[in-house]
């Protein structure tokens, strides 16, 4: 008597189903970091002379700290239009964000209130926008703080 070695049909069929299945949830486990979400972003219009928005694609997560991050950062690119201004001073960096339930907290560098030469915005008009873009784009933020290298500053004190 001869013991056949070769597997039958259906077992085949299974093993081929199986290595797809696992194939397809590492490419999706693989590919989970890179979600995209389409966002709003509000600069100052030359033309109209208010706020116009912007249409892009940021990384996506199920942390909604992370998502205000990724935001932040392309907020802080500037516009792509060219008649749009940009909100931030150059230089301007996110040194620190933190989100405690609802009130975000976020830290800029000096450069956002001592480096203003040649940008057409205060302090509180630069504040006033990443506001208004945050609450734009992230309901339910109950207050958001925004520091310079870690102190409040007085936001209406005009330099």
């Amino acid at each position: 008597m001869t013991i056949s070695k070769k597997p039958d049909t259906m077992t085949l069929i299974i093993g081929i189903v199986l290595v797809i299945l696992l194939v397809f949830s590492l490419v999706l486990y693989i590919l989970e970091p890179y979600k995209q979400m389409q966002r709003k972003f509000l600069f100052f219009s030359e033309e109209t002379g208010s706020l116009s928005g912007e249409i892009r694609s940021v990384p996506f997560s199920k942390n909604r700290e992370r998502n205000i991050t990724a935001y932040i950062k392309e907020l802080m690119l500037g516009p792509a239009g060219l008649r749009l201004q940009g909100i931030f001073p150059r230089g301007t960096r996110m040194n620190q964000i933190k989100l405690v339930e609802d009130v975000l907290y976020i830290d800029f560098s000096r450069e956002m209130v001592f480096n203003l030469d040649n940008h057409p915005f205060t302090p509180v008009e630069i504040k006033n926008m990443v506001v208004d873009n945050l609450s734009v784009n992230f309901p339910g933020l109950e207050k958001v703080v925004i520091t310079v290298n870690g102190l409040e500053p007085d936001f209406e004190i005009k330099e």
